[in-house]
């Protein structure tokens, strides 16, 4: 075995001397090794939704990640970045899909805000609504008491006409763009709802989504009566907020806290999975494990409730679909949530379960797995970017020529709806369970 070479030598000084000089992080440690694999590639660029409508550095992943890494070092300080490079990015994930060296851009920037609000402090407001309302079963429930009271008394439109909901912040932005909710919840729609469809498969639990149990009852509705239609019986666990809120805004307590309830309320509830209809809620329940994974007492419960979790329509095509479908002569078009897996399966689900519906037209969707620009408040606290956002997805859905649009997420149904209404009226836009429902609900008696 010879000597090393002195060119080597020399090399390896070199290669020391410059591990000696980079900047130790001075927090978000965690996720600096991340953000230091960018290599400024700009591929980010073509697939983010918020530089396409407003094409600034800062606005791309590769941006943001530098911005995040600068403040780490300690050439800037997060505040400086709040406003704009922080404050703007969907946490959609898109670049991840363009990026060769795969820097999880959403995971750093939602860190970042996690951080900023560590250093300077939390919204009192926000601090409330996350670990006090949401995180009760009985929290967001209380709220559509409330609302409902407001629009039968009139105080709702009363609010809006002399524009006092514009003063509420972000919560009087969303009843604004939600409008006036159901009169009965989807928890109150389960004694009205079918007898399973014999022979039973299974037992599930069912993981009700909070805001979509609240704005849009009836996709939750269909989407329990296609599981017992394919002959699985359901557990409706009483849950609060699974945590998702709390992790776009950064809040880490608040999250571990909605994990720890939610894990402990699922502990020993006696059924074969647990399955949600809203892509987003049942992506950051698998992320349990990782949420909640060094916890002493509820890490190995957490891991087992992220394994046993599904995305209803996931769940349906792995094992099989039984129930019979009849036609709809309907022309439709798919939107990918954000949420689901890049470049997994499950983004292929929705169109293999709807090809099997007779007389059903499916065109693709151009940019379909690009943000619509709605996730979580993001529609209230950066309007002017959801609203470019979403002119653009519709400039795609009307190019199809498509009747309905069709998604699986409760963020998307609330965005896309208000998309439909400003720029295609004729468009409806439904949950992928309610064309299911229709579809079941349309075939030959016997």
């Amino acid at each position: 075995m010879g000597l090393p070479s002195a060119a080597s030598g020399d090399a390896r000084v070199e290669a020391a001397g410059q591990a000696a000089a980079a900047p130790l992080p001075r927090f978000l440690a965690d996720v600096y090794e991340d953000l230091s694999r960018c290599n400024k590639c700009s591929l980010c660029q073509a697939v983010c939704p918020t530089y396409q409508v407003n094409p600034v550095e800062w606005e791309t992943a590769r941006g943001r990640v530098a911005l995040i890494r600068d403040a780490i070092e300690g050439r800037l300080e997060l505040r400086e970045i709040a406003d704009g490079p922080l404050s703007t990015c969907l946490t959609c994930d898109n670049c991840v899909a363009a990026c060769p060296p795969r820097v999880p851009t959403a995971q750093i920037v939602s860190r970042a805000r996690q951080e900023l609000h560590e250093q300077e402090g939390y919204p009192r407001g926000q601090r409330w609504l996350l670990r006090t309302v949401l995180p009760r079963p009985g929290g967001t429930r209380t709220l559509h008491r409330l609302s409902r009271a407001a629009q039968v008394t009139g105080l709702h439109a009363a609010a809006r006409r002399l524009r006092i909901t514009r003063l509420m912040g972000t919560v009087g932005a969303m009843a604004e763009r939600v409008g006036p909710l159901p009169r009965r919840r989807a928890d109150q729609r389960i004694a009205g709802l079918p007898a399973v469809t014999p022979p039973v498969r299974g037992r599930l639990g069912f993981l009700l989504c909070c805001y979509q149990n609240l704005v849009a009852p009836e996709a939750t509705e269909a989407a329990m009566r296609v599981l017992l239609a394919n002959g699985f019986e359901l557990e409706v666990p009483r849950l609060g907020c699974f945590g998702l809120p709390a992790q776009s805004l950064g809040d880490g307590r608040a999250v571990r806290e909605m994990a720890g309830r939610t894990v402990s309320a699922l502990t020993g509830l006696g059924v074969d999975g647990l399955v949600s209809d809203v892509a987003s809620c049942a992506a950051h329940v698998r992320r349990y494990g990782g949420i909640l994974g060094g916890d002493p007492e509820l890490g190995d419960a957490a891991r087992r409730v992220a394994d046993a979790t599904d995305l209803a329509s996931v769940h349906l095509e792995r094992v099989g679909w039984r129930a019979p479908l009849g036609p709809l002569p309907w022309h439709v078009t798919i939107d990918e949530p954000c949420s689901l897996p890049l470049e997994g399966p499950s983004r292929r689900v929705a169109s293999a379960l709807l090809s099997r519906i007779p007389e059903l037209r499916i065109t693709p969707l151009h940019e379909a797995a690009m943000c619509c620009g709605g996730p979580g408040s993001y529609a209230t606290s950066q309007p002017g970017h959801s609203d470019a956002i979403l002119a653009r997805k519709f400039e795609n859905v009307v190019a199809t020529g498509a009747g309905v649009l069709v998604t699986e997420n409760v963020s998307c149904l609330v965005q896309l709806r208000a998309g439909a209404r400003w720029h295609a009226p004729g468009v409806r836009v439904m949950h992928l369970m309610e064309v299911l429902d229709a579809a079941i609900a349309a075939a030959p008696a016997g």
